[in-house]
């Protein structure tokens, strides 16, 4: 009898109030890429929303990795900015697995974007050529090894 009681209470006393969904929560949902594992950082002095992931599963499948990352890029950017006003920027990198000379496997950033709030607003993200993504950022890293897969 006190299983029941107890179960009936639980049904209509309120739960514990779910969190809000910060924009670190909101971009690592939108990245639906099996086996990308994105991070998310919020940087709070700038309110910079910094988006990592590994492009390694991209790799593999021997995609072309600027129009696939320009593709994750152009779907968390927009969204991002959108949906949290208090956002200045938004920053994608991918990083990648690489094997040294001697055998050793480590981890390099092969690309970074950064777009201003500014910038992205005058994107017409739509209708933008996922390869194409790299070069309108306001700030940008291309390392060699990207353009070496």
């Amino acid at each position: 009898m006190k299983i029941v009681t107890a179960l009936i209470l639980a049904l209509f006393l309120p739960g514990p109030a779910m969190a809000a969904e910060t924009a670190a929560m909101f971009a690592r949902n939108l990245i639906t890429k099996p086996g990308l594992r994105p991070w998310t950082i919020v940087t709070v002095p700038d309110e910079c929303l910094v988006v990592e992931l590994r492009l390694d599963p991209l790799v593999a499948k021997h995609g072309d990795l600027k129009r696939e990352f320009g593709e994750i890029a152009r779907t968390v950017i927009p969204a991002a900015l959108e949906k949290y006003p208090k956002l200045k920027s938004v920053q994608v990198t991918g990083l990648m697995t690489v094997r040294d000379r001697h055998g050793n496997d480590r981890e390099v950033q092969a690309v970074m974007v950064k777009f201003y709030r500014k910038n992205s607003a005058s994107i017409k993200w739509d209708t933008v050529k996922p390869a194409e993504v790299i070069d309108l950022s306001d700030k940008k890293a291309v390392s060699p090894v990207l353009a070496a897969h």
